[in-house]
C-alpha cells in the first residue's frame, strides 16, 4: 500500500479539538491546501492547523458539533495524483557490466577458496581455460586502457602494468593470482563510479527545492482584499509572479516579500544558525523554510536562476574543474612500466630467448605491485569505517594526507549548529540567576523559535521549574509577551521592551554590547515593567574543537581558515576561542568557492570541512571535501569525498593521520614488491632463473604485500598530544551588576 492510500488516523480527541494524521498530506505537502477546502463550510468548523512534514492536522470545531467520523470521511480520500513535473530519469547506481564483473569474479574466487579449504584436487585443464576466460572478462576495462596507451592516446599507467602482469600470470597459469588482483581493482573502480552517480542524483533531487507545487496569487485587489490563490506546478511560476508561502513550507523562488511577516530558516543557504525575521521588503531565497508566520513573495528568480540553482551549477562546475590528485600508483606506473618493458626487450635482444624475456617481464612487473595500493587502501577504508568515517575512494584517502590548508565552515561544523544559553546576567538585587532563567522560560514555554527552545531546554537541564503563565502572545520578530499572576512578562529583544515603555539602563546597555561582542544574541527579560536580567544565547563551539585545530597545526597544516555566512562579530568570537587567525564572514557559496581557488593558486592542497547545502560547491572544488555532522545536508554528504556521519570533529585530524600512515605503508609495499624481485632481475638476466622460480618470487612478494597492508586494519591514529579544551557553552552564572 502506498503512503497516499493509507487511511486517516485519529491521534487525540478533546473538547472541540481533534488531531489527525493524514498520510497524503505528508506524502504531498503541496496538496495540504485541499484540507482547508474540504473542511471550510462544514457546520461547526472554526479553525485548522496543518503540519505538512508530519501529516498532522489539528481541527477546532464547535464542541456540540464535533463529529470525528465526519472529519475522517472528509479527509480519507487522497486527491488524484498530479501529472509529473518533468520526465523521471532513472539512473542505475552502477552499470550491468561493472556488477557482473564484481559478482562473477567474487563468486569464482569464493568457489576456489572453498575447494582449497575442502582439500579438493586441482582444477582440470578445461576448468583452467574457463578460469582464464573469466579473468579476461573481469579485466576488460584495464585491457581497454592498456590498448589506448599502446595506440598513443594516453600515457602507460596502471592499466598497462596490470595488463602485462595479468597476461604473464595467465601464460604461467597463475589464474587465481591474476583474478584476485583484477577483482580488487574492480571494487575500487565500482565504488568511485557509484559515488559519482549518487552525487548526480543528489544534485538532481536538490533542484526540486522540496516543493513541486506552489500557491500562486493570481489576482489581488487593493490592500490584499479579494486575492485568489491557485495551486500550480513550480515550473509555471515566472519572475514577477506572486507566491504565497505558509508555515513549515519551503520558499520556492528567490524574491522580495510583498506582504506578511515570518521567521525564515536560511541556514541551508547562508549558514546562519538562527532564523531571520522577514517582512515587507526583505529578500528571501528558494530552498529556505518558513518556520513561523506566512509570506507573499514576488519572484525575482526561478528554477536554475535561483540561489540554490546557482549552487547546483557551481557544484557541477567545481567537480569538472577540480584537478585530479596524482596517486602513488599513477606515479609508480608512469616511471616503472617503461623500464619494465625496456628490460624485457633488452633481455630478448641480447639473448634471443623469449622465455627469458618473459621471465624478466614477470619479475619487473610483479602482481604485488598491483596489490600494493588496493590492499592498503581497502584496509585503511575499513579502518575508517569502524570509527564512523566514510572514505569514498583511495584517491581521496591519499589526497587528505597531503593537505596543507583546511577551511572550516562554522555553523554545524565547529559549532553545534543550534543555540545554547551561554550567559545569564541579573540586573536586579531581587532576582537571582535561577529566577531570571525561570521567568524567561515561563514566557517562552509555548514558543517555537529556536532561541525560545534553547531557553526552555537550558532551564530543564538546570532542573528548574518554569511557572505557568495565564496567557501569552508572540510578537513576531521581537519576542513573547505573557501574563503571569496578574503581572506582565516580556521576553525578547530591546525593541520589544521599548515598545512597552521599558528602557535599557546604562549598565544594561554595557552588558548588551559586551555579550554581542562575544558573539551572543541578547534576550531581555522584564517582569512587572522592570528589567530584571539578560540572557546570552549563542551557537556554542563543539567540545574538542580547539584540540582539533592544535592537532592539525602539529600535523603540518600551515593554513587554517574559518568561513561563515554569519556576522563578522560572531565569526571572530569563534575564531578567537579556537585560535584561528583567518576569518571570512558573510560568505555566500560564490565567496567560499573563490577562497578555495585562491588557496589552490597559492600552491596549497586544500580540504574543505562543511555540512550545508551552501558548502556543496566548495566541497566539490576542494582537493578533498569533508562533510561533517549528523545533520549534514544530503547534497553535502553526497558531494564530499569523505563523510563523517557523526558529530565527532576529532575524526578530521584522525583521517589525516590515517592517510599519511597508509601512504607510508603503500611505499613499503612497493619496496617489498620490487625488492623481493630485485634479486630475480639479476639472476634472470644471467639465465639462472626460470619462469617457475619467477612465479615463486611473484607469489612471495604478493603475500608480503598483503600481510603488510593487513596491519592497517587495527591501526589506531597517533595524534599529537594537546591540552584538552572544554565545551564553550558556559555553565549557569549569576553575573550580578554592582
Amino acid at each position: 500500500m502506498s503512503t497516499d492510500d493509507a487511511g486517516v488516523v485519529v491521534r487525540s480527541v478533546a473538547t472541540g479539538r481533534v488531531r489527525l494524521t493524514v498520510p497524503w498530506v505528508r506524502a504531498r505537502p503541496g496538496s495540504a491546501g485541499l484540507v482547508d477546502e474540504r473542511l471550510t463550510g462544514m457546520r461547526g468548523f472554526r479553525a485548522l492547523r496543518i503540519f505538512p512534514r508530519t501529516g498532522s492536522v489539528v481541527i477546532w470545531m464547535a464542541p456540540d458539533l464535533l463529529d470525528v467520523d465526519r472529519l475522517v470521511t472528509a479527509l480519507d480520500q487522497a486527491p488524484p495524483p498530479s501529472a509529473p513535473l518533468k520526465p523521471t530519469r532513472s539512473t542505475p547506481d552502477s552499470s550491468t557490466g561493472e556488477l557482473a564483473r564484481l559478482v562473477v569474479g567474487g563468486a569464482v574466487l569464493a568457489f576456489m577458496a572453498l575447494r582449497r579449504l575442502l582439500g579438493r584436487p586441482r582444477i582440470t585443464a578445461g576448468s583452467s581455460g574457463l578460469l582464464g576466460a573469466i579473468t579476461l572478462f573481469t579485466g576488460l576495462p584495464f585491457f581497454r586502457g592498456a590498448l589506448r596507451s599502446l595506440r598513443g592516446r594516453s600515457h602507460p599507467g596502471t592499466d598497462t602494468l596490470v595488463t602485462a602482469a595479468t597476461v604473464i600470470s595467465l601464460v604461467l597459469r597463475e589464474n587465481v593470482v591474476a583474478l584476485t588482483v583484477l577483482w580488487l581493482l574492480n571494487i575500487g573502480e565500482f565504488l568511485q563510479t557509484l559515488t559519482l552517480r549518487r552525487t548526480r542524483r543528489a544534485i538532481e533531487e536538490l533542484l526540486t527545492i522540496g516543493e513541486e507545487r506552489v500557491w500562486l496569487v493570481r489576482e489581488e485587489g487593493a490592500d490584499g482584499v479579494g486575492r485568489i490563490e491557485t495551486e500550480v506546478a513550480l515550473e509555471e511560476v515566472a519572475p514577477g509572479d506572486l507566491v504565497a508561502v505558509y508555515e513549515h513550507h519551503r520558499i520556492p523562488v528567490d524574491g522580495r516579500v510583498v506582504t506578511g511577516e515570518a521567521l525564515v530558516d536560511q541556514a541551508a543557504i547562508t549558514g546562519e544558525a538562527l532564523p531571520v525575521y522577514a517582512r515587507a521588503g526583505a529578500e528571501v531565497y528558494a530552498g529556505t523554510i518558513v518556520t513561523s508566520g506566512s509570506l507573499t513573495v514576488r519572484a525575482t528568480s526561478v528554477g536554475a536562476d535561483t540561489t540554490v540553482g546557482r549552487i547546483i551549477s557551481r557544484v557541477e562546475e567545481a567537480q569538472s574543474d577540480r584537478a585530479p590528485i596524482q596517486t602513488i600508483a599513477t606515479r609508480f606506473t608512469q616511471r616503472f612500466v617503461p623500464v619494465s618493458f625496456a628490460l624485457a626487450a633488452l633481455t630478448y635482444v641480447v639473448t634471443r630467448d623469449a622465455r627469458r624475456a618473459m621471465t624478466m617481464l614477470l619479475i619487473a612487473c610483479p602482481c604485488a605491485a598491483g596489490l600494493a595500493t588496493p590492499t592498503a587502501i581497502s584496509a585503511a577504508i575499513g579502518n575508517g569505517a569502524r570509527r564512523g568515517t566514510l572514505i569514498k575512494g583511495g584517491t581521496h584517502l591519499e589526497g587528505v594526507g597531503r593537505v596543507t590548508a583546511v577551511v572550516f565552515d562554522k555553523t554545524g561544523t565547529l559549532t553545534f549548529g543550534r543555540p545554547l544559553v551561554t550567559s545569564v546576567v541579573t540586573l536586579s538585587d531581587r532576582y537571582t540567576a535561577n529566577e531570571v532563567l525561570r521567568l524567561a522560560a515561563s514566557g517562552e514555554l509555548h514558543a517555537r523559535h529556536p532561541l525560545a527552545q534553547a531557553i526552555v531546554a537550558h532551564t530543564e537541564e538546570q532542573h528548574l521549574r518554569a511557572p505557568l503563565h495565564q496567557a501569552c502572545e508572540v510578537v513576531l520578530g521581537m519576542g513573547m509577551r505573557a501574563e503571569l499572576d496578574g503581572t506582565r512578562l516580556l521576553v525578547g529583544s530591546p525593541a520589544l521592551l521599548r515598545q512597552h515603555g521599558v528602557e535599557l539602563t546604562h549598565e544594561a546597555q554595557g552588558w548588551t554590547e559586551q555579550l554581542r561582542t562575544s558573539g551572543e544574541t541578547v534576550i531581555c527579560i522584564a517582569h512587572d515593567d522592570e528589567l530584571i536580567g539578560l540572557l546570552g544565547v549563542s551557537d556554542a563551539v563543539r567540545s574538542g574543537a580547539g584540540t582539533v585545530i592544535q592537532q592539525l597545526t602539529a600535523l603540518g597544516v600551515t593554513r587554517l581558515a574559518l568561513l561563515t555566512g554569519d556576522a563578522p562579530e560572531t565569526a571572530q568570537a569563534v575564531a578567537d576561542a579556537l585560535g584561528i587567525a583567518e576569518v571570512h564572514a558573510h560568505a555566500l557559496p560564490e565567496g567560499k568557492l573563490q577562497l578555495i581557488r585562491d588557496l589552490q593558486a597559492e600552491g596549497h592542497t586544500v580540504a574543505m570541512v562543511g555540512d550545508g547545502t551552501n558548502d556543496a560547491p566548495a566541497l566539490a572544488l576542494a582537493d578533498v571535501g569533508i562533510a561533517m555532522g549528523a545533520h549534514s545536508s544530503h547534497v553535502a554528504l553526497e558531494t564530499a569525498d569523505i563523510a563523517l556521519p557523526g558529530d565527532d570533529l576529532r575524526q578530521v585530524p584522525a583521517v589525516v593521520e590515517l592517510s599519511r600512515h597508509t601512504l607510508r605503508l603503500v611505499r613499503q609495499n612497493y619496496g617489498l614488491a620490487i625488492g623481493v624481485n630485485l634479486l630475480g632481475l639479476v639472476a634472470g638476466a644471467g639465465g639462472s632463473i626460470n619462469p617457475v622460480l619467477a612465479a615463486l618470487l611473484h607469489n612471495t612478494s604478493s603475500i608480503a604485500v598483503v600481510a603488510n597492508s593487513a596491519r592497517l586494519v587495527n591501526h589506531t591514529p597517533h595524534l599529537p598530544q594537546t591540552t584538552d579544551d572544554l565545551l564553550m557553552a558556559a555553565p549557569l552564572e549569576d553575573r550580578r551588576l554592582r
